[in-house]
């Protein structure tokens, strides 16, 4: 038989009457604290300051969660006159009518002029005893100070319900205030049980702890709270085994567990993650790290990594999937990443790099973007592993192929249409190219800024024409305002002056902006190598029409101490050594002494450079040299100086020219003596390498020439992107040297030399460099041109496969004497690539040509010498390394077929 409704329900009714009970709920009153209207006195009559107060009072205490028994309500209990506060009686009558708080707050407020006195009793009714608190204020701070001691009242009556404390206990190497960090509670704050777990589990995360507890006590301030900690054991050692392919000190670096410090687990599995991460990136995929932990004494643990780093692996496989227009080899060109290759073990290519695999899709869809592709996408590559090798999948959707439709430039015109739409080169290209596009919009964008217009824009329109899939380009041009400087501003340098910097500023206050002049004023000022940073930068103005221009510079150390050793199968062993101040006394001036001392060569000199004499275009130098150089057949030593003058002349060309003299003696070391009539007293035992019968005219000539007064006129343009291993730009020099004539001197000759060197990119990471040098030089007056400033050519600096200097005319009556041409051309191809590119290795292979004809012959292009082969160039820490060699192609009987040369610690 079922229950009746009647049964079901009785036990539910005896519930809700057992909570309804009045004296059995152990829940709080609504509030323990009831505030009550403050007796209000002024020195003038003011309702509406009376009702501020009420307002406020009532909104300081409603705020913290208590009570409020408004003005009229309290009357009607207690009237505020005769005395106030009320009787403790009087404020248990008042609790008994308002929900029994344990704690009533009641006082005055006294207002004299705009000065508020308060005074607040607060009775705690368990204890029978009340507490005064005393205040004064403004009428403006009322409020404010109302709020605060609705707090400090709160904070009085519900001190058991406060953290009167927090205390740390149990650390003896974690510093408390470390530990205080993570917790959020703080003292004065509400007993929160969920906020002190919260609090708790932060302190058990810094991972420093076996064990964290909480404690809780209670004082007359308020609960104390205890965090109770168990530090765990210090780390004595840190050992790593089993790094057979891997440099130990290079596994060292990576991992963070040190000895003497907290042993904490999740550092350790970080660590052995690290390792682990490491040998990935170095192609050790199946590389293992176990850690072991050991106790050799009390509080103390060792850690162990034990390493098993498995077998090397390399990508053996890059493959595509929906490549239909172009191969995988295009494709793999594009990428940074490789399969593995032959040199792998040095150069690592082939090694799986994460990052760089995942910047190789982004390539590859520029790529296609690049190429007419608009809507190609290309999926995150998938990496597989087989055994011992790796795999890479490039999923591929290529899309619709757009080409290249009208091109149109519309806006405001600043130049004719025409012009400006030859700027673009999207047009000259077959497909659509997003590349292109933004060239073209810079193109447009630097045009407009170098002739004033900084805010100009230029925004391209495309236009997709799915019938012809082909999509056609508007540039629209909006040019802004015409834009002056207003003031160039230098910030951060110390040393250099002022003036250094701005004469190499390419435009001037009051100027129109010109951002082409700031590019090549960025350029100039790091050209000057005085500076880690440059940038220039344009900053606005109140003024639409005008901007400044901030130039901010980091200096570097411009002084200089140097010394070396270096080779060049030349000069044999070298030593050099170089104190040089590249911006002396913060004047942009330069100021060197160098010596170099070798077997065949030994020169001093001490220069200086002013590159703008009286803050002009013109350049003033002078060199003071001593030097002696020992030829095939006799010695030189000469000392001498020479002042010299540069200025620009027209763009990048340069004018340049000297005024010199020098003061020389000629002369064979195993000649001991010089008879009275110039000509050497040979031994009959033994034979000069130089003099002979057949060359006393030329002895003479070399003793008669002691003094040498000269002249150089000369014209330079350098475009290249660097000064060692260009890889784009041109140099080109002619020179004309006169000495003697109305200068005087022993000597008296005209020689002329002229080169032109070029460096072409042909490829990636390829550089093809050309270059031609030719030269002639005239005796002016018999016995006027000494031996050793005619043309001798042959090594490492003009056609290489020969001896250096043995590419000359030989003396008719003795084969085996080289006496110089009076002119003479060269020219020298090469390829230069990359060899391993991070350590600055390229390799060259180069075809050489050319001759040097005596007086009376004409040049004979017939008649060139060749040499061919190849070689390496480094840029050593010593300074530019050469090894090269050259192939004779056509060796006659007193010549090697082939010949090395090596250099180090010259320039190229």
């Amino acid at each position: 038989m079922p229950p009746s409704p009647l049964r079901l329900f009785l036990p539910l009714f005896a519930l809700l009457l057992l909570v309804a009970a009045p004296g059995q709920s152990s829940a709080e009153p609504p509030s323990a604290t009831l505030f009550v209207a403050l007796k209000a006195t002024s020195s003038q009559p003011d309702p509406g300051w009376q009702a501020s107060l009420d307002r406020d009072l009532r909104q300081a205490a409603t705020g913290l969660g208590m009570a409020f028994l408004d003005r009229k309500k309290t009357a009607a209990i207690t009237p505020f006159e005769p005395t106030w506060p009320p009787s403790l009686a009087q404020v248990k009558k008042l609790a008994a009518r308002h929900g029994q708080p344990h704690y009533v707050v009641c006082g005055q407020a006294s207002r004299l002029g705009e000065t508020v006195n308060f005074d607040l009793h607060t009775f705690d009714l368990r204890k029978n005893s009340h507490h005064t608190t005393f205040a004064s204020s403004t009428t403006a701070e009322q409020g404010a100070t109302l709020r605060k001691l609705a707090q400090e009242a709160s904070g009085h009556s519900q001190s058991h319900q406060r953290i009167g404390a927090i205390e740390i206990q149990g650390n003896s190497r974690i510093d408390a205030g470390a530990i205080m960090n993570q917790i959020k509670t703080r003292q004065g704050d509400n007993f929160a049980p969920a906020r002190l777990r919260d609090d708790l589990k932060e302190v058990f995360r810094m991972g420093f702890f076996d064990d964290v507890t909480i404690d809780v006590a209670e004082s007359r301030g308020g609960k104390i709270v205890t965090f109770k900690v168990v530090e765990k054991e210090i780390i004595g050692k840190v050992k790593i085994s089993g790094t057979d392919h891997i440099k130990l000190d290079e596994v060292k670096e990576i991992i963070t567990v040190k000895a003497n410090t907290i042993y904490n687990p999740n550092q350790v599995n970080k660590s052995a993650s690290y390792i682990r991460q490491f040998y990935k990136a170095k192609g050790y995929y199946d590389t293992k790290v176990v850690t072991k932990i050991s106790h050799p004494k009390e509080d103390y643990v060792d850690v162990d990594f034990v390493i098993s780093e498995g077998k090397k692996m390399y990508i053996e496989k890059i493959i595509f999937h929906g490549n239909k227009t172009f191969t995988a080899k295009e494709l793999r060109k594009v990428m940074a990443s490789s399969e593995k290759g032959f040199f792998s073990w040095f150069t690592e290519s082939g090694v799986l790099k994460r990052s760089q695999i995942k910047e190789d899709s982004d390539r590859i869809g520029a790529f296609y973007q690049n190429n007419g592709f608009v809507t190609a996408q290309v999926g995150e590559p998938v990496i597989a592993q087989d055994e011992d090798a790796l795999s890479v999948t490039f999923q591929i959707k290529e899309g619709k192929r757009y080409r290249v439709g009208q091109i149109e430039v519309s806006g405001e015109m600043l130049d004719a249409h025409d012009r400006l739409l030859a700027m673009t080169k999207l047009g000259e290209e077959r497909y659509f190219t997003r590349e292109v596009l933004r060239n073209d919009v810079l193109a447009l964008t630097d045009f407009y800024a170098a002739s004033g217009y900084a805010f100009a824009r230029v925004e391209p329109e495309t236009h997709k024409d799915e019938s012809s899939l082909r999509i056609d380009v508007t540039y629209h041009v909006s040019k802004g305002n015409l834009v002056h400087v207003n003031r160039i501003l230098i910030r951060g340098n110390d040393r250099s002056r002022d003036k250094v910097i701005r004469r190499e500023i390419a435009l001037g206050e009051d100027d129109i902006y010109n951002a082409a002049a700031i590019k090549a004023s960025t350029q100039r000022l790091k050209r000057l190598d005085y500076f880690e940073e440059v940038n220039i930068t344009p900053e606005g103005t109140p003024e639409d029409e005008a901007m400044d221009v901030l130039v901010e510079v980091k200096e570097k150390s411009t002084g200089t101490f140097s010394i070396g050793a270096g080779y060049s199968s030349v000069d044999d062993l070298m030593f050099m050594g170089e104190i040089s101040q590249n911006n002396f006394l913060g004047r942009g001036q330069r100021l060197a002494l160098s010596a170099n001392v070798g077997g065949k060569n030994t020169r001093y000199n001490l220069s200086f450079t002013e590159p703008h004499l009286n803050d002009s275009q013109l350049l003033f130098g002078f060199d003071i040299y001593s030097w002696e150089r020992e030829y095939d057949y006799y010695t030189k030593t000469a000392t001498g100086g020479a002042v010299r003058f540069g200025y620009p002349l027209w763009k990048k060309w340069r004018g340049y020219w000297s005024v010199g003299t020098d003061k020389s003696k000629v002369f064979d070391p195993e000649i001991t003596a010089i008879n009275d009539n110039g000509t050497p007293d040979v031994p009959d035992d033994d034979t000069p390498r130089y003099y002979d019968e057949t060359n006393e005219d030329e002895w003479a000539t070399l003793q008669a020439i002691q003094r040498t007064n000269f002249i150089t006129l000369g014209t330079a343009r350098d475009t290249r992107d660097r000064r060692y291993g260009p890889k784009r730009g041109s140099r080109h020099v002619i020179s004309t040297k006169h000495a003697g004539g109305f200068l005087q001197g022993d000597a008296a000759y005209t020689k002329i030399e002229g080169s032109t060197s070029w460096y072409f990119p042909i490829a990636k990471n390829l550089v093809f460099h050309s270059k031609f040098a030719t030269g002639y030089v005239h005796e002016n007056e018999e016995m006027g041109l000494p031996n050793y400033e005619r043309f001798f050519l042959g090594g490492l600096s003009t056609v290489r496969g020969f001896d250096n200097a043995k590419i000359s005319p030989v003396d008719p009556l003795d084969p085996t004497i080289r006496i110089g041409g009076n002119k003479m051309c060269y020219t020298n191809q090469e390829l230069i690539f990359p060899l391993f590119k991070d350590a600055g290795l390229d390799g060259v292979i180069f075809f050489d040509a050319g001759n040097s004809w005596d007086d009376g012959v004409d040049m004979d292009f017939s008649d060139l010498r060749y040499g061919a082969g190849g070689g390496f160039r480094w840029m050593s820490p010593m300074g530019p390394l050469r090894l090269e060699w050259g192939k004779n192609l056509d060796p006659r009987p007193d010549e090697d077929s082939s010949v090395w040369d090596f250099s180090i610690g010259g320039s190229f």
